[in-house]
């Protein structure tokens, strides 16, 4: 005994790092079978990880771009209406990657930019790059006459896009107006998203009607009249941690003050994500690493067991446990150098099929390019993520390694204990369904994780279709169009522009005239609308809404939130002092009228039109229950325009205007009045439609949808139209994103827990191969055999499918329940349509893998086979 512990002590201190490799190669290469369905498993799970952080990615990195390109520049941060000397500090200090500026000069006020608000400021070189304004065509202005600017500007100005073409513009800077006419020098791509276009100009030019000033800014309040001439500097760091922190330490450097103009790259800032985004990304990796480990774990689970005497065997040799685990975790990582890299390229590749369909459905998703953006970061990210998985996967295999006695592992078979149990002495009646069962006992947990795996994708995909099934396209319909066609300016409904971007009487008259050429038209509605960005309401009128609202606790919750009022009164006395009710006038005919939601009080269309009564709004941020009306019905209203002039009308009803039929932006108090179209215009004065509401005859929809889709690509281009037709489309689309990336998680979920099931069956079928030739030697049929094979596939699918419904009605009941409330056009039912579907399918699967498995078994002979061979 004394030898054998020499013996062992000798051999722990040998260096064998190599003998430990080259044992787990050929452990592993002794499986190949097994490595097989392990390399598929660790690449599938790659594969959700890889697709879901591709995605992800793009979609975070595609929303930065949209920011900077709305911003109108990549840059970190700047400072603002600086001095040359002020400049020059800034541009000296060693903490800065890269600085540039830019010269502000003034507007372009040409009549045919009205619509195209256009800067016009002098660039640097890098400053251009960092504005998007860098020519693609052509060279920065060198000249005094010399001009870059967009397609966009060039178009508006009716000049060609071409080089060494005379540009005329008028420029406003700093009150004066000039008039000159430039050489365009290069061009370059406009961008409708950005808030303002851009034309560059010369130094010498700038020097010559803007000279920089040299009196400072800093702490002072600057107005339109000081911006000509100031410099504004633009400069990135080395990296964009914590850039409100890093402007504040550089305006210190430089001496400035701690009240310095300032700007921050919205792009950089990353507003904190809400709960109900953050959460099902959660849930989602969840989702992916719970599924990962069970098959990874159950892999490397069953080999260590189905290797259990080959590890003794090497216990009595001297490799310690920790060695054993050593073997192990080597043979998992070189399973990985295969699978996690099949992952990553498949990973890309589904990630990029999917990418369109998602930015298809975002706000943003029209403005820009639907490009995978494949970042090594992201690639990283998916590989730690799917390595980290193997190897927490792996954890347990190892101990169980590790742990192992030589002579329990030399005795060892299936499901037997390390210590002995207590028989049960009473007799029980044996059959093929009796000794399968008996048989799922002997290793509860393999049981456990098959069919948490195979439950996994039942649930998933129950919880995909209740979601889809939820869809309530009427409700989306509804929402979205009250009438067949809307024709409004392209610019109305462009979320990604701001509101002063936004054309609100775009419908023109040569439009009306031919629409009402076109056959088939039975009714049309105009709506009109004043922007309205301050009441002019009397003290006495304001307190009373105030009061009236401050009833509300909901209102009061929106107040702390968007002010730092310390009570109700000093809030209401900053309304009042500020005027911050604001809101909008609307003039609207019969057909809208008929639209309008949630009336209170009567909507009588011949009473309406007579211009003495108005319709007015409620408080428009109260998402449950009923939202507090700013004037009762019967309320007299004194509507006064910024001129002075007055009229006043009494409160017909209190009604909402539809979410299609209005314009989507909102102040934190928007107090809207309602008025007949007639009434409007004599009041207001003369002006186009901000929309025009179509509804047609059904014989007539295909030949109305063709001419307004040519009317407004062809004749008017600024004007864009939606109709039922598109919304329909819109929501199909959106469908099927939820049904195409929703399918393919599940497919791959149901793969790995099929991978599961066949690896747990086949490697049980070959660990119990003497088991199976000593019972057909003392008289057990194949057919009884493969009975009982076939009844554990069928306690597996019953397990599977109890826990699947279980499991499955809860989430219904309760998470899809909640994620499809947060969607206007979700309607709730509860379903396990698709797991009871999936039965048949899932029966017939666990029954024919084991069936398979045993007759390629029975290929060699009982005696082959009661010889154990590792």
């Amino acid at each position: 005994m004394g030898r054998s512990e020499g013996t062992v002590s000798v051999m722990r201190r040998v260096k064998n790092a190599k003998v430990i490799r080259r044992v787990a190669d050929k452990t592993r290469k002794a499986g190949r079978g097994r490595n097989i369905i392990a390399v598929l498993a660790i690449t599938l799970t790659t594969v959700l990880f890889t697709s879901v952080f591709t995605v992800g990615g793009s979609l975070i990195e595609k929303s930065q771009q949209e920011t900077m390109r709305q911003v109108g520049g990549s840059a970190h941060a700047g400072f603002k209406y600086l001095t040359q000397e002020e400049y020059d500090i800034v541009k000296k200090d060693p903490k800065l990657k890269e600085v540039s500026y830019r010269i502000i000069v003034g507007d372009a006020v040409n009549d045919s930019l009205k619509k195209l608000r256009t800067e016009v400021n002098y660039y640097e070189d890098l400053e251009a790059k960092l504005s998007f304004c860098y020519p693609d065509k052509g060279h920065m202005p060198e000249k005094e006459d010399e001009l870059v600017t967009s397609d966009l500007v060039l178009k508006a100005l009716g000049v060609p896009v071409k080089l060494g073409e005379k540009v005329p513009v008028v420029l406003d800077v700093g009150g004066q107006r000039y008039e000159k006419v430039f050489t365009l020098s290069g061009y370059f791509k406009g961008d409708m998203i950005n808030r303002s276009q851009v034309m560059a100009v010369s130094k010498e030019f700038a020097r010559t009607v803007a000279p920089t000033p040299v009196n400072s800014m800093m702490g002072k309040e600057v107005s339109v009249a000081d911006y000509a001439g100031r410099i504004m500097a633009d400069f990135n760091f080395h990296n964009s941690l914590n850039l409100e922190k890093k402007v504040e330490d550089l305006a210190r450097r430089c001496g400035f003050p701690t009240d310095v103009y300032e700007g921050i790259n919205w792009a950089y800032m990353g507003s904190a994500a809400d709960m109900q985004t953050v959460i099902p990304v959660i849930i989602l990796l969840l989702v992916i690493f719970i599924s990962g480990y069970l098959i990874i774990y159950n892999i490397f689970y069953i080999n260590v067991y189905h290797d259990i005497q080959h590890y003794g065997l090497l216990k009595t040799i001297g490799t310690t446990g920790r060695q054993l685990r050593r073997i192990v975790r080597r043979q998992a990582y070189i399973l990985s150098l295969y699978g996690i890299p099949a992952g990553l390229i498949l990973g890309a590749v589904i990630g990029k099929f999917i990418l369109p369909l998602v930015m298809k459905n975002l706000i943003f998703g029209d403005s820009v390019n639907t490009d995978v953006s494949l970042n090594v970061w992201v690639f990283a990210g998916a590989a730690v993520f799917a390595f980290l998985t193997v190897y927490i996967s792996c954890i347990r295999p190892c101990r169980i390694a590790s742990s192992v006695s030589p002579v329990e592992a030399v005795r060892y078979t299936e499901g037997a204990a390390v210590k002995g149990k207590k028989k049960n002495k009473k007799t029980k009646r044996v059959s093929p369904q009796a000794m399968a069962f008996a048989n799922l006992k002997r290793n509860k947990k393999k049981v456990f994780i098959v069919v948490a795996s195979l439950s996994l994708a039942l649930v998933l995909l129950n919880s995909i279709y209740g979601l889809i099934r939820g869809f309530d396209m009427d409700k989306f319909v509804s929402s979205m169009a009250v009438s067949d066609y809307s024709v409004a300016d392209a610019t109305l409904d462009n979320a990604s522009l701001s509101s002063s971007q936004r054309v609100l009487d775009g419908v023109t008259g040569q439009f009306l005239t031919e629409l009402g050429r076109q056959k088939g038209v039975k009714e049309t509605g105009n709506i009109y609308i004043k922007q309205m960005y301050s009441l002019n309401m009397t003290e006495e009128d304001s307190s009373r809404i105030m009061e009236r609202l401050l009833k509300y606790q909901e209102v009061k919750k929106n107040i702390g939130m968007e002010t730092s009022a310390a009570n109700d009164q000093d809030f209401t006395d900053a309304v009042l002092a500020g005027k911050q009710i604001d809101g909008k006038i609307y003039g609207i005919g019969k057909m809208v009228m008929e639209k309008l939601e949630n009336a209170e009080g009567e909507l009588d269309w011949e009473k309406f039109q007579t211009g003495k009564y108005v319709i007015t709004s409620r408080y428009p941020f109260i998402e449950d229950g009923d939202s507090p009306a700013y004037y009762d019905v019967g309320d007299k209203v004194t509507i006064t325009q910024d001129d002075g002039t007055s009229r006043e009308y009494e409160v017909m009803a209190v009604a909402d205007m539809p979410y299609s039929c209005g314009i989507q932006s909102y102040g934190m108090f928007d107090c809207n009045y309602i008025l007949p179209e007639d009434e409007f215009l004599d009041f207001l004065g003369e002006q186009q439609p901000m929309r025009t509401l179509i509804n047609v005859e059904k014989k007539y929809d295909g030949k109305m949808e063709e001419w307004l889709s040519d009317y407004t690509g062809k004749v008017e281009d600024d004007l864009t139209y939606t109709s039922k037709a598109k919304i329909v489309e819109q929501f199909d689309s959106m469908k099927n994103m939820y049904v195409t990336i929703g399918g393919l998680l599940a497919l791959i979920l149901a793969m790995i827990g099929l991978l599961n099931f066949m690896n747990t069956i086949v490697t049980s079928i070959l660990t119990r191969k003497q088991e199976f030739a000593m019972m057909e030697a003392v008289g057990m049929t194949g057919r009884q055999q493969k009975q009982m094979l076939s009844a554990e596939g069928l306690y597996y699918a019953v397990f599977t499918i109890v826990t699947a419904l279980v499991f499955g009605s809860i989430i219904s009941v309760t998470a899809i329940r909640m994620m499809g409330g947060e969607m206007f056009f979700f309607s709730w039912h509860f379903t396990v349509t698709p797991i009871i579907l999936c039965i048949p399918v899932l029966i017939l699967l666990v029954i024919i893998v084991p069936v398979v498995c045993y007759r390629r078994m029975c290929r060699d002979s009982v005696v082959a086979r009661m010889v154990r061979s590792e």
